[in-house]
């Protein structure tokens, strides 16, 4: 059943992917509706006030650019809150460092919408797995109408709200930081 879920996950991904790179985006901004609108994942991260800790990382670290650029990703931010609970340094290349490492743990490949992911989990059984850019394994599952993410380290968050679609991708804002500082990987 697993090697089921990863496979479907995965053929979600490509299929999204292909259709991102093909289609015609509306003109109009990305909204809680689930629309696609013409900003770049890094505009729309930059436009939340919500995600400020995750557009300071990308301006930082000059990620920003990767997320302007045509290539599809899923990125699963966590919130200012979820950075400021996890107490994690932001002065000094060591902490700049730590924190690009735990966003790419926060990054799918793949355009997805918030409703490829629940059809994934629904056709699946209950979960679905996909692996992110970095070394961590997100366990995507549903309580209620909740999307709930666990890491591959045991780190849990919960999605806020029915997320964004840009030009290039999706941004969903997160509860919680999905890969601690002291986990491996």
């Amino acid at each position: 059943m697993k090697k089921h879920t990863i496979l479907s996950a995965l053929a979600a991904c490509s299929l999204l992917a292909l259709a991102a790179c093909g289609g015609d985006a509306p003109a109009d901004d990305a909204s809680a509706s689930g629309e696609i609108g013409s900003e770049t994942l890094a505009a729309l991260i930059d436009d939340s006030p919500d995600l400020s800790t995750t557009a300071e990382i990308l301006g930082d670290t000059g990620l920003q650019s990767v997320f302007d650029g045509n290539a599809p990703y899923t990125v699963f931010a966590p919130t200012d809150e979820a950075f400021a609970a996890q107490d994690i340094p932001l002065e000094g290349e060591e902490a700049q460092a730590a924190r690009v490492a735990i966003l790419r743990e926060h990054i799918v490949p793949g355009f997805l919408t918030r409703a490829d992911i629940v059809g994934a989990v629904e056709s699946s059984g209950g979960s679905v797995e996909m692996q992110t850019m970095g070394s961590n394994t997100l366990t995507f599952t549903e309580d209620g109408d909740t999307l709930v993410i666990a890491s591959s380290d045991g780190s849990r968050a919960r999605v806020s709200g029915a997320g964004m679609s840009g030009a290039n991708g999706s941004v969903f804002p997160v509860d919680g930081v999905l890969k601690s500082l002291d986990a491996p990987g």
